[in-house]
């Protein structure tokens, strides 16, 4: 990928959401490369997917937050067009995009899909996780928490309404959702941090 290519993608990660902004897409990249050297994955489609993934972005609570993947792999087309890719090269890797989105809950066709999908789903885990989780909850405007029932013992959840509950509809089950054995040995240290984070949560809450 040429630099050029790279500086024209970067603009649309320009949007004012540090938590899918150009620093996202190059942690989740860095990871794509990590797993890909051990899984012998196409680097030459995985890394243009990895950069463009969430090059269209839809806010969390909007109706099509879960056209977001779609939207995205047709504006990746749209951008390969000129850079030297076949068609084919141009197809696997919008489709890889296409699938990479937690929301869409695509069953990866590829090695390279499955690597993205755990890199960008590793990146909304650990600490970097719960820095993303509060970013989105503040854009949001949601509340820290239910006062009166933080952890929904008696009412429905509502990730929209409290950051707490997001743990509960996703971000807890990420792990689950990991696919390769590279990134379920990352997810299982960064899931152990969430535990840690939510009972230290949990106990100042309850002081």
């Amino acid at each position: 990928m040429s630099p050029d290519f790279l500086n024209k993608i970067k603009k649309y990660y320009d949007h004012g959401d540090p938590s899918h902004d150009w620093s996202h897409v190059l942690r989740v990249s860095k990871l794509c490369t990590n797993f890909a050297q051990e899984l012998d994955a196409d680097l030459g489609l995985l890394m243009p997917a990895a950069f463009l993934h969430d090059i269209v972005n839809i806010p969390k609570n909007s109706a099509k937050r879960h056209l977001a993947s779609e939207f995205a792999a047709n504006k990746s087309k749209e951008l390969l067009e000129g850079e030297g890719y076949s068609d084919l090269e141009t197809q696997k890797i919008s489709r890889i995009v296409l699938e990479h989105s937690y929301s869409a809950n695509i069953t990866p066709t590829s090695l390279e899909s499955a690597i993205l999908q755990d890199a960008d789903k590793l990146d909304g885990m650990g600490a970097i996780g719960v820095m993303r989780w509060a970013t989105v909850g503040a854009k949001m405007k949601a509340c820290y928490y239910n006062i009166d029932d933080p952890y929904a013992k008696d009412r429905e959840l509502d990730d929209k309404s409290y950051s707490l509950d997001h743990f509960e509809t996703k971000l807890l089950k990420l792990y689950d959702r990991l696919n390769t054995e590279p990134g379920k040995r990352e997810g299982k240290k960064r899931l152990d941090f969430y535990h840690i984070f939510l009972e230290r949560l949990k106990n100042e809450i309850e002081v």
